[in-house]
């Protein structure tokens, strides 16, 4: 077993009425086997990239996503080609996902390359 430690901080002077708006959440996730480190993928717009496939079985994998294209954006799906969400151009995501909905994503207008890691909770 190992230990990640995410940790999210939002700041903004002007999103809110509220001046000096910040906040930070952290956590500890105990993650064991199977997990893959940082790596890349070139993702097409004709046909799903698979980042991890429906395992039949129900659990949750904590993932890493950044669409590192300047313009494109990525739609993420689950194994059955279901949308849940977009990284537009440059964005990034770090959710779980259920390990029996799997996680696929697909270039919209132009190939992109994702950055991925995943880890599964222990």
């Amino acid at each position: 077993m190992a230990t990640l430690k995410p940790s999210l901080t939002i700041t903004s002077s002007d999103a809110t009425s509220d001046t000096g708006f910040t906040f930070t959440v952290t956590d500890s996730l105990t993650t064991t086997e199977p997990s893959v480190g940082l790596s890349r993928v070139s993702v097409a717009t004709g046909s799903e990239t698979v980042i991890f496939g429906d395992n039949s079985a129900d659990g949750t994998v904590y993932v890493y996503l950044k669409n590192t294209d300047s313009t494109n954006f990525v739609n993420l799906k689950n194994d059955a080609g279901q949308a849940f969400g977009r990284l537009n151009a440059e964005e990034f995501a770090f959710i779980p996902i259920n390990t029996n909905e799997g996680l696929e994503v697909q270039a919209d207008t132009g190939a992109c390359i994702v950055e991925y890691a995943y880890w599964s909770k222990s």
